[in-house]
């Protein structure tokens, strides 16, 4: 269809949330739809009496008879006629309809003036005959007084007023009857309730609409937000004069342009807690959603109110007011924020009791979330054109339990739970639960891929247990410590069980969480997703047996237990049969993968000149990547006290958090060695280039080093021990080199005197990589899985 969407253009022209609108509904049936569809826009004054006639005229001789179908929105546009005309409401001038009292103003024009032509204008309106005859009529009428106008007194057209009252109801009316329009929407309930909105016998539809704004996304919980523009309906004087009842030193920021600007800087004066923000573009208003702990908007009656949405969808509680209108349809009183009588003393009780209890805004923002994530341009332009097309399948809903969070990736389970689930996403709704050290800050945010990531911080409680095991053993045990102490972390716990009860599939990344197992519903999918053998691999460096126990029971539980068991290797798969005797059937590899689109093949080039601009183009260069984890540790020693001690002219380039581990135990590092700790993924890649080869020198552990991966993606050569490049289907001499520790130092000098072995070794390497280790061929494997 050719489908035309027609709207005012406000004189002077201005952006707001309605052009928004009109600009995202023409936008939306484009993209996705197979229509084709126009905004039609006539500029529009209505600062007195006959500019709002003019305006109305001219849509009423608007042709758009070329079109399939018109979608009106806003006064006057709907005087269009048109054989399939449908009208999405977004409000009619509401100084004619819902707030004319406010005015003082009669409702019935003088009986003195009811003369001449104003008669028979007011006998039309006043007889309610909607017809084209009758409109015509009126329309002749009334240019014919504005030809004579001197002739009447000036208070027959105050504006607003009764005469242009009568008529402006007149042509809306008509405008708006059954026998003009196919069908009806509405913006929202409060729009459809006012007065004479809507003929009374016609069936009008909800159809709220999204913001424009994408990518939403809850950072933190630091201060009181709101936007609006600012005048007097929006009520900010109110939230402003709140802030008098809140003794807590926490900042109320305000963005927003209006009328009401001075005297609200006059009213904050001398409360530097509040700040005027003026206007801000949209990606710094998300940027202010995502760091707020509420958000406050007390407005009067308002029709929508796009801020309570975009709260929302930015996961915080909204506080808004018993008579604000719109945002009422989404805030459920003590659920997803709080309605409250709109006097400063109650609205600043509910801000006290967020800034007070954190958590309560936290598990508020994300009921508020669940109740308006469906709301999407897609699901509107479907449901405004009655489109059966549209797929209302619900996705199954994943919920992955972790004990680190997977973005920004920079470890190698990082980068599995992060490359898996933002690829499982195109088919399933996915949410991670991550549990974070107790000095870190709660998180919620839907990643740029899809999928949300919540990260809630461990209780002072469940630190503390956590530090005396570790005092008590005299080693890192994080992980470990959750077996006892998960339940300890009750806000953490609360949160999984609310999530469990609306996820389809539950899966524990690492068996240490696997004790809140407990709170599953029956019939509910449960995967454990072994990223190693964790028994045997804690067992290389704990010796304390009872706690040893305690991994090898949960680990066993999680493999008894769970529906379905992941495992990065052949290897890990034969070593679970075997220690825990699970059925082979239900055991499902899913190899560790690398992003090949990112980490690009390295041309001898780029090397060249990456080395020229950091100054080591005269050394050769060795690249060791390793995380504060026992094998690492045990190979850096190994490149230290071995390897940089015979090849002092070449530059050791170590990556990650393996730096800090030495550096507290040795102090200082070698000069040829050159420590880089935990950069982001863009600076490792810039490292790449620098290095000459790459080493990965280990003597335990289990599952697949996902560094080997990048370093053969990258088109680095690699040496490697045979428990190094476990889990990777690699040859020996074709694709790396594989060789035993005591090797190490002769085929490290081998291969760097031999460029056209390293050629080799690299071009072999990235075909691997590009065959078989491709997260985005790696990912459809539990993806199919999830479906059996």
């Amino acid at each position: 269809m050719k489908i035309a969407i027609v709207a005012p253009s406000p004189v002077p022209y201005t952006i707001g949330g309605s052009e928004l609108l009109f600009s995202g509904m023409q936008q939306s049936i484009n993209k996705f739809t197979p229509h084709q569809c126009e905004l039609i826009k006539l500029p529009v004054k209505e600062s007195n009496f006959w500019e709002l006639i003019d305006s109305y005229y001219s849509f009423y001789m608007l042709d758009l008879s070329h079109f399939d179908l018109v979608i009106s929105t806003k006064y006057p546009s709907w005087m269009i006629r048109h054989k399939n005309h449908s009208i999405y409401m977004v409000h009619h001038l509401r100084g004619l309809f819902d707030t004319y009292s406010l005015f003082d103003e009669p409702y019935e024009i003088p009986s003195d003036l009811r003369k001449g032509v104003v008669k028979k204008i007011h006998e039309i309106c006043s007889k309610k005959e909607y017809s084209g005859e009758r409109t015509n009529e009126l329309f002749s009428f009334l240019f014919q007084l504005k030809s004579e106008d001197e002739d009447y007194p000036k208070s027959l057209f105050k504006f607003p007023g009764p005469f242009i009252r009568e008529i402006i109801h007149y042509l809306d009316a008509f405008a708006l009857h059954s026998q003009n329009i196919s069908q009806y929407f509405s913006m929202s309930r409060t729009v459809l309730m006012r007065l004479d909105y809507f003929p009374r016998e016609v069936n009008v539809k909800i159809l709220h609409p999204p913001s424009n704004i994408g990518d939403f996304k809850c950072s933190s919980y630091d201060y009181i937000f709101t936007a609006s523009r600012l005048d007097s309906p929006k009520r900010i004087n109110l939230i402003i004069e709140a802030m008098h009842f809140v003794p807590h030193q926490v900042k109320l920021k305000i963005a927003g342009t209006g009328p009401e600007y001075k005297k609200l800087k006059e009213l904050a004066e001398g409360d530097k807690r509040i700040e005027f923000l003026g206007f801000v573009p949209e990606s710094q208003l998300v940027e202010l959603y995502s760091g707020a702990l509420t958000i406050v908007f007390i407005p009067y009656d308002e029709d929508y109110g796009l801020i309570t949405l975009e709260g929302m969808m930015s996961r915080k509680p909204i506080i808004t007011a018993n008579d604000s209108g719109g945002p009422l349809e989404f805030v459920i009183n003590g659920e997803t924020g709080f309605i409250v009588d709109p006097v400063p003393e109650k609205i600043a009780e509910k801000i006290n009791l967020f800034i007070e209890n954190k958590e309560i805004a936290i598990r508020s923002g994300y009921e508020a979330y669940t109740k308006v994530k469906n709301i999407s341009w897609k699901r509107f332009v479907f449901e405004l054109l009655g489109e059966n097309t549209i797929n209302n399948t619900q996705k199954k809903k994943v919920l992955v339990l972790s004990t680190y969070p997977c973005f920004p990736p920079r470890g190698g389970g990082q980068h599995r739970l992060y490359n898996i689930y933002s690829r499982l996403v195109k088919e399933y709704e996915v949410t991670l639960c991550s549990i974070v050290e107790s000095n870190k800050g709660h998180q919620c945010v839907v990643l740029p891929e899809g999928f949300e990531q919540i990260c809630i911080p461990q209780s002072k409680e469940h630190a503390e247990a956590q530090w005396l095991m570790e005092q008590k053993i005299g080693k890192n045990l994080y992980d470990v410590a959750m077996i006892e102490n998960i339940e300890k972390s009750d806000n953490y716990v609360q949160t999984v069980k609310t999530l469990m009860a609306k996820s389809d599939i539950i899966i524990f990344s690492h068996p240490y969480l696997f004790n809140l197992k407990k709170f599953i519903e029956p019939n509910k999918k449960i995967v454990y997703d072994a990223v190693d053998i964790e028994y045997l691999q804690k067992s290389e460096f704990i010796n304390e047996k009872n706690l040893l126990s305690k991994i090898l029971n949960v680990e066993q539980n999680a493999c008894n237990e769970a529906s379905q068991v992941w495992c990065t290797s052949e290897e890990d798969r034969q070593g679970l049969i075997t220690l825990y005797n699970i059925s082979p059937e239900k055991i499902v590899v899913v190899p560790n993968g690398v992003d090949s689109k990112f980490i690009k093949f390295i041309t001898p080039e780029e090397k060249i000149l990456a080395k020229q601009i950091v100054g080591l183009s005269q050394f050769q260069t060795i690249l060791f990547i390793g995380s504060w984890h026992p094998p690492n540790l045990k190979a850096l020693e190994f490149i230290i006290k071995t390897l940089s001690k015979k090849l002092k002219n070449t530059k050791f380039l170590v990556i990650g958090s393996i730096k800090d581990y030495y550096l507290h135990t040795h102090k200082n590092l070698p000069n040829n060695v050159l420590a880089f700790g935990v950069v982001d993924e863009i600076e490792k890649y810039e490292i790449y280039k620098i290095a000459d080869i790459a080493i990965n020198p280990m003597f335990s552990g289990s599952g697949t080093n996902l560094k080997i991966l990048d370093y053969m993606s990258a088109g680095i050569p690699v040496i490697t021990t045979e428990i190094g490049a476990r889990g990777i289907m690699i040859t020996n001499n074709r694709d790396a080199i594989i060789c035993k520790s005591d090797r190490f130092l002769k085929e490290i000098e081998k291969l760097l005197g031999n460029p056209e072995m390293q050629e080799t070794l690299r071009l072999n390497a990235r075909k691997v990589v590009e065959t078989t280790y491709s997260w985005d061929n790696i990912a459809k494997i539990p993806a199919n899985s999830l479906k059996r």
